[in-house]
C-alpha cells in the first residue's frame, strides 16, 4: 500500500469517527431532553461526563478492530516477503538486511566477518530417482540442520533452488573455518530419512572474508566461486575463497557418494 493510500485511509477513518460521534451524541442528547424536558446545569454536566464514556467504546472497539486487522495483515506480507515458503528460513532479501547489520556490527567490535554459500551435492539427482518431494523434505531438513547448528551472531538463509547462504562474525579466522567446517560435516553425519530409507546428503561450502566497508554482493560472489573451486575438489568440503590451499574439511565417504 503506498503512502498515499495510507493517508487516504487514515482520513477516511477520521472523518467516520467524527461524524458517528457527533450523530451519537446528537441522538442521546436529543433523547435525554425529551426524557428530562427541562434542562439544569447540573443535567449538562452529567450528559458532558456520561456521553464520551457511552461512545468511546464503541467507536474505540471498531477502530481496534481494524487496527488488529491492519497489524496482522503487515505481518502476513513481512513473512511472505522476509521468509522462504518451504524452508522457514529467512530468504534472500531478508539475508541482505541482517546481513549487513552483522557486517556492520563485526567492525564495530573488531570480529572477522565472513559469507558462505552451500550448494547441496547431487540434489539434481535426488529429484531424479526419488522425485520433487523428496526432494523438498531434504531441502526442509537440511535447512533446519544449518539453523540449528549455526554459530551464535550468525544468519542462514535459502537464497534459490538448492543454495543456502549464511553470513557471521567471528573472533578469527580459525574459528570462522572451525564452524563452516562443522556445518559440512554435521549435514554429512545426518542422513535424510525417506520412505525409501535413509539417504546421505552432503554438501558443498565456499565462504569468503569481507571488511565492513566490502559491499555484499562482492563477497557473496567470491564465497560463489570458492563453492565451484570446493565442487571440483570433491564436494563435501568447505574451501576458503581468501586461501584456497587451506582446505577446510573433506568428509567423503567413497568416490562418487559426494557429487
Amino acid at each position: 500500500m503506498s503512502i498515499s493510500q495510507d493517508v487516504s485511509n487514515a482520513i477516511r477513518t477520521g472523518v467516520l469517527v467524527i461524524a458517528g460521534s457527533v450523530l451519537a451524541s446528537v441522538v442521546m442528547v436529543a433523547i435525554w431532553i425529551q426524557a428530562l424536558q427541562e434542562i439544569t446545569p447540573i443535567d449538562v454536566l452529567i450528559m458532558a461526563a456520561i456521553m464520551p464514556m457511552l461512545i468511546a467504546p464503541v467507536f474505540c472497539y471498531f477502530v481496534l478492530k481494524d487496527h488488529i486487522r491492519a497489524a496482522r495483515l503487515a505481518r502476513e506480507n513481512y513473512r511472505l516477503a522476509h521468509m522462504d515458503e518451504l524452508t522457514g528460513l529467512p530468504n534472500r532479501r531478508a539475508f541482505f538486511e541482517a546481513a549487513r547489520q552483522i557486517q556492520a556490527r563485526a567492525g564495530f567490535v573488531g570480529h572477522h566477518f565472513y559469507c558462505a554459500i552451500a550448494d547441496v551435492d547431487n540434489f539434481k539427482r535426488v529429484n531424479d530417482q526419488l522425485g520433487h518431494e523428496a526432494g523438498d523434505q531434504v531441502l526442509r531438513e537440511i535447512a533446519a540442520t544449518l539453523n540449528a547448528k549455526a554459530p551464535v551472531d550468525s544468519i542462514v538463509a535459502r537464497l534459490g533452488g538448492e543454495e543456502f547462504s549464511m553470513a557471521g562474525m567471528f573472533p578469527s579466522e580459525a574459528d570462522a573455518a572451525r564452524a563452516f567446517r562443522a556445518l559440512v560435516a554435521v549435514v554429512d553425519r545426518t542422513p535424510i530419512l525417506t520412505p525409501d530409507g535413509p539417504l546421505p546428503v552432503t554438501i558443498s561450502l565456499g565462504y569468503c572474508e569481507g571488511s565492513r566497508t566490502t559491499e555484499l554482493s562482492s563477497i557473496l560472489s567470491q564465497a560463489d566461486r570458492a563453492l565451484y573451486a570446493a565442487k571440483r575438489g570433491g564436494k563435501n568440503r568447505a574451501l576458503d575463497f581468501n586461501h584456497p590451499s587451506r582446505q577446510t574439511g573433506s568428509f567423503a565417504r567413497s568416490a562418487g557418494t559426494a557429487a
